[in-house]
């Protein structure tokens, strides 16, 4: 360990939580600062969140990291005597996501420098360098008060997340879809709630699509932290009928018609789409990204299960009425929300439909067919994406900044 500490140029802390931020900022992040830091050890630390689907670990363990640990595992990791050869003057902790309480945390137990990729700058006078993914986020920095050299606007992150590993071509080849058949992708998220009451409402919307749309094909291209064991109970309770032998390959969407279950290429899929139906998440910002329509799906029937921020979030839902409270408060909250897909926050327009609420499968059904029936709203939502998605970079000009930190230590 002593001369393997020796070899290392820079020893870095990255913290991050739900498998939006590992898929989206991590891994585009990481790639990036091992082209430029070989010699770079980095530890990717899963940080405690309301928001978490419980693979994060699993995630991040294919992120790039050297290593990947949540919080009781890194105190462990740092008492450890070996440890202690590294240089702290070669450390630094980069907060790409969780609560930054525990990356300030984190960064004095260290002895590193916080750097934070935000939005607004949080805990400023323990964060040495924030950078910024957009006009309005540096703006927030300076009205601040937050010097100049202490932040930087980069971009968006996600954006570097759309990497596709195929052509539209070779994907089609490997799903069988024809070349000539218009494609469906129903997004139904990452956590548990969503993909679980996702599957149940998006077969019913797909399988009205389908019957409208001569010659449609309908994809359900899942998350990687999904778990089929889940999956498959969810769609056994909704009566839906799976095709597969150790894994689910294809759902019925009724009318004797089936959608394809697609696992490791999802950003593939979406690439070979002319609509997507998503629930909220990085993967709006991904189909924006691939100048792909959506819309967003956000049903709020189960909404008691779903995270709250604060106090809220961690009172026990067993507790006589918690959940009809937390229920109203979400769906208060939904009501004075004017934008939840990211790409429309950012722009602050409402460039994809969002339906939210209460409502029946038909209600997303019909706008669907009304857009797939319609080239030209189509082609004026993928204009409205490439205009606001088409700046990339962002992760390489982050990973630049480390680049010459670590050269700066290594003097």
């Amino acid at each position: 360990m002593a001369e393997r500490a020796k070899e290392i140029s820079l020893d870095m802390y990255v913290t991050a939580n739900s498998p939006g931020e590992i898929s989206g900022w991590v891994v585009p992040v990481l790639r990036e600062i091992r082209a430029k830091l070989w010699q770079c050890r980095i530890t990717l630390v899963i940080l405690p969140c309301q928001y978490a689907s419980g693979e994060e670990l699993s995630l991040g363990a294919r992120s790039g990291a050297d290593r990947c640990v949540g919080l009781k595992s890194l105190s462990k990791l740092l008492s450890d005597p070996e440890e202690k050869k590294f240089d702290v003057k070669k450390r630094l902790l980069l907060h790409l996501g969780g609560d930054m309480f525990f990356s300030v945390c984190l960064s004095k137990k260290i002895g590193a420098p916080l750097w934070a990729y935000s939005p607004r700058p949080r805990w400023k006078f323990f964060v040495d360098r924030y950078f910024a993914p957009d006009d309005a986020a540096a703006e927030r920095f300076k009205k601040a008060g937050v010097k100049p050299e202490k932040f930087h606007r980069i971009g968006n992150i996600a954006l570097d997340s759309v990497h596709l590993i195929e052509t539209e071509e070779e994907t089609r080849e490997f799903l069988g879809l024809p070349s000539d058949a218009p494609v469906l992708s129903c997004l139904t998220g990452s956590r548990p709630i969503e993909y679980t009451e996702g599957i149940r409402l998006f077969a019913a919307v797909a399988g009205m699509v389908a019957e409208k749309i001569p010659n449609l094909r309908v994809l359900f291209p899942l998350a990687p932290t999904v778990r089929e064991d889940l999956l498959q109970t969810a769609l056994a309770i909704a009566g839906i009928a799976w095709f597969g032998e150790a894994r689910v390959r294809e759902i019925d969407i009724g009318g004797g018609r089936r959608a394809t279950v697609v696992r490791d290429r999802t950003l593939e899929a979406l690439n070979c789409s002319k609509l997507a139906i998503a629930v909220p998440g990085t993967n709006n910002l991904q189909a924006a990204a691939l100048y792909l329509p959506y819309i967003m799906a956000l049903p709020l029937d189960r909404a008691d299960e779903f995270p709250l921020d604060g106090l809220a979030g961690n009172i026990p839902l067993w507790l006589p009425g918690v959940r009809a409270i937390k229920k109203a408060l979400i769906v208060r909250k939904n009501e004075r929300t004017s934008f939840v897909s990211l790409p429309n926050k950012i722009a602050r327009r409402m460039i994809a439909p969002e339906i939210r609420g209460f409502f029946e499968p038909k209600v997303v059904a019909r706008m669907a067919i009304g857009l797939l029936e319609s080239p030209e709203k189509l082609k004026e939502m993928s204009r409205a994406f490439w205009e606001l998605t088409h700046e990339r970079g962002a992760a390489a000009l982050l990973a630049g900044h480390v680049e010459k930190f670590a050269k700066e230590v290594m003097r």
